[in-house]
């Protein structure tokens, strides 16, 4: 009786992943598919002074910040896994702080997710801006607000060399006339010191807005991809089964466990690639 009702469990679990591989919406094989790369490219910014941040003191292009590779996870417990990390330098290159800040992802409807951010810092987070600011800076808000469209097609490796997927993401609704759509931000203290402690402080806004921002995501990391080598063989499955029971690699469900469900979706997809 102990071996029929495992085996039942066991064709539970394959019917649902049979039934999973189909009528999936862009915002479910992108959660499923739980990686993302992403590279910020040049995009309007303008920086303003003041207490009210009212001021203008300059405007222009950011430039294209360096590409990088994320796994999403719930990070706010709303049990969508559409959420990611970054430090601050990811975000822009030129402020050299490791401090992270939490991108919370929201579906839109069926192909769309919305990203948001906001950590304040208090204390204010001292940190040096390199690049053509030369200059110390106390970050006391990071923030976010940014809608991306999915797209779908053939499953291939990114431009960055990071993932395989069969998504595409761009901004929706860009306006380079409303800096309130699809816009990233800081705001803090200039400091014109040799360091946080002297010379200044000016109060300081930044933001970039109308984003030029690609991501990439889906494939087949969620259906047993685990090495990313864009092919699903040999060594996912000896992976899965290297980690059985424990909450290592190959927890392709991301469900907190190496076990029956994740080794089942490495079958059921294997020999699939891009």
């Amino acid at each position: 009786m102990m071996r029929k009702a495992k085996w039942f469990g066991v064709m539970g679990v394959a019917t649902a992943l049979v039934s999973l591989s189909f009528a999936q919406t862009p915002v479910q094989k992108l959660e499923q598919a739980g990686k993302i790369s992403f590279r910020l490219n040049d995009s309007p910014y303008w920086i303003r002074v003041g207490v009210q941040c009212n001021i203008p003191a300059f405007q222009g292009g950011i430039g294209d910040q360096n590409p990088i590779c994320k796994t999403l996870s719930d990070l706010n417990g709303d049990g969508i896994a559409l959420d990611f990390q970054v430090t601050i330098q990811e975000i822009v290159n030129t402020i050299q702080s490791n401090e992270l800040v939490d991108f919370i992802g929201t579906p839109v409807g069926t192909d769309k997710v919305r990203w948001t951010a906001d950590r304040v810092f208090d204390p204010p987070h001292c940190t040096y801006i390199g690049g053509g600011v030369q200059q110390w800076f106390k970050v006391t808000r990071v923030y976010a607000d940014f809608t991306m469209q999915i797209s779908e097609g053939s499953c291939q490796l990114d431009p960055y060399n990071c993932r395989c997927g069969d998504l595409t993401l761009t901004p929706f609704g860009n306006d380079p006339n409303n800096d309130n759509i699809n816009y990233m931000g800081f705001n803090g203290l200039l400091m014109q010191g040799g360091d946080c402690d002297t010379g200044g402080p000016i109060p300081t806004c930044a933001r970039t807005y109308a984003i030029n921002l690609e991501i990439y995501g889906g494939g087949l990391f969620g259906k047993g991809d685990v090495n990313g080598d864009c092919t699903i063989d040999d060594a996912d499955l000896l992976t899965v089964l290297f980690n059985f029971g424990s909450s290592g690699d190959g927890d392709v469900n991301r469900d907190g466990v190496v076990d029956d469900a994740d080794l089942l979706t490495v079958l059921f997809n294997f020999g699939s690639s891009c």
